[in-house]
């Protein structure tokens, strides 16, 4: 495996908050810009979650852990925080990186119209080895449903722990991330219901303790 690293990204935005225009627009035009020039940075993609508008989430590749590390160290990311901040947020930032597999994938999900982006929380305890088993497995069983419209499934697990009401008061668990790419949201919702999707949701809940899912219409900065 390699250092690549994916750095997970959620901002409380202002009620409403129009990033189309005026002040906010130029905040957050100039948050991409200083972000996208960051040494080690491989992609950036941003887009406000379809459920909570006011939720904005960043998928940031960096070629390393450590690479994220130097920008944080860096004299522009304090002047960088205080912008969002003042200009953007209703609250902090809340960040992770997890560890995406990149060489299996035959589309890239954070590329399609509609992503679906899952939050499965683990006990401390849960084995990776055996859970990227099953996940694998319903990878494969997806993959040879006739006519599926997802595209380009990938998910991995967070270098850091994780708290979620699943798991009991201050336990720090584990946290698998994965994205999905579809056409729209209703043909997400559409596939959840077809008795396919029912013969392997169980490989993609195994051992899942709290699970949360949401979609994004991701765009690329480039």
């Amino acid at each position: 495996m390699t250092d690549q690293a994916t750095e997970i990204v959620y901002l409380t935005l202002k009620a409403g908050l129009d990033l189309e225009s005026g002040e906010a627009k130029r905040a957050w035009d100039s948050t991409l810009v200083t972000i996208a020039k960051q040494s080690g940075l491989k992609t950036l993609f941003w887009g406000r979650q379809i459920e909570n508008k006011d939720v904005l989430q960043l998928v940031v590749d960096w070629e390393s852990v450590d690479a994220h590390k130097v920008f944080i160290a860096s004299q522009e990311y304090q002047p960088f925080l205080e912008t969002l901040d003042k200009h953007l947020l209703a609250g902090p930032p809340t960040l992770f990186h997890a560890r995406l597999p990149t060489d299996t994938l035959s589309a890239n999900p954070l590329s399609a119209p509609v992503t679906e982006c899952i939050s499965a929380y683990f006990d401390p305890a849960q084995s990776e080895a055996e859970y990227n088993a099953s996940f694998a497995t319903f990878l494969s069983e997806i993959a040879n449903i006739p006519n599926v419209e997802a595209k380009g499934l990938v998910g991995g697990w967070s270098v850091e722990t994780h708290q979620h009401e699943s798991l009991g008061e201050g336990v720090e668990g584990k946290l698998f991330a994965a994205f999905v790419g579809w056409p729209t949201v209703e043909a997400h919702m559409a596939f959840r219901e077809t008795e396919e999707f029912g013969k392997i949701r169980g490989y993609l809940r195994t051992g899942v303790k709290g699970i949360k899912v949401w979609h994004v219409a991701f765009t690329q900065y480039k």
